[in-house]
């Protein structure tokens, strides 16, 4: 049956929706938020891996057609339990951040700077920004260019450990020498420009990326295409 306008979806049902692409999708209400008539349904993995879901965040405004297949009626399982504390911490965690990404990139940092921070703040979190420079325990300093050589300090473990990751995190370059004919095949996968689109989410747990980058690349020549790490 077509489900009127603004009625809620109950916790269980199947509901079929199209979107302005002209695109069917079908899943199990595992929330509904009236006020932002925003609908997430439980699909299976696109993975195809057990014991896994896809999760769709559907806006209903953008909706051409929504449709209940089969109505849970009964009460839902009561949801589980969260860690409040947690979700608080990994919430100010994110914004610190996302506040340095921004002060990185007003402060005029290079893309391979802030790449190069955003490698050493995963395993060491003491690390911070002094205008252009990143500052790591207090101890290593590392200046633009960001190459091996800028990497200063006392020596001694913290700026060995330093300078191995950064050796680590040069980005990769192509090289291309001799007679060659290359090209790069890209395909970029995920939601369109239309508002409609739902976002994909792989997985029963965390936040994924919902775009995915692909790159092959092909050559033919007499030299090739090298690849340098």
């Amino acid at each position: 049956m077509a489900a009127p306008p603004g009625e809620y979806f109950s916790v269980g049902s199947q509901v079929s929706c199209r979107t302005c692409q002209e695109q069917r999708l079908q899943g199990e209400v595992v929330a509904f938020d009236y006020q932002s008539k925003m609908l997430a349904l439980k699909c299976p993995s696109s993975s195809g891996k057990p014991n896994h879901a896809d999760i769709l965040l559907i806006n209903l405004q953008y909706v051409s057609e929504v449709e209940i297949i089969n109505d849970r009626t009964e009460t839902p399982p009561p949801l589980a339990s969260l860690n409040v504390s947690k979700l608080a911490s990994k919430a100010r965690t994110e914004k610190e951040e996302k506040l340095s990404q921004a002060y990185a990139i007003s402060a005029g940092v290079s893309l391979e700077g802030q790449q190069l921070f955003q490698t050493i703040h995963k395993t060491i979190k003491d690390c911070k920004w002094q205008e252009k420079n990143i500052v790591v325990m207090e101890e290593v300093v590392i200046t633009p260019p960001y190459q091996v050589e800028n990497c200063k300090g006392k020596e001694g473990s913290a700026l060995s450990h330093v300078r191995k990751i950064r050796q680590s995190a040069l980005l990769p370059r192509l090289e291309c020498s001799g007679a060659i004919s290359a090209h790069c095949n890209l395909r970029l996968q995920g939601t369109g420009d239309c508002p409609a689109s739902a976002f994909r989410v792989p997985g029963t747990t965390g936040v994924h990326h919902h775009t995915q980058l692909e790159m092959r690349f092909h050559h033919i020549g007499q030299a090739g295409l090298k690849l340098l790490s």
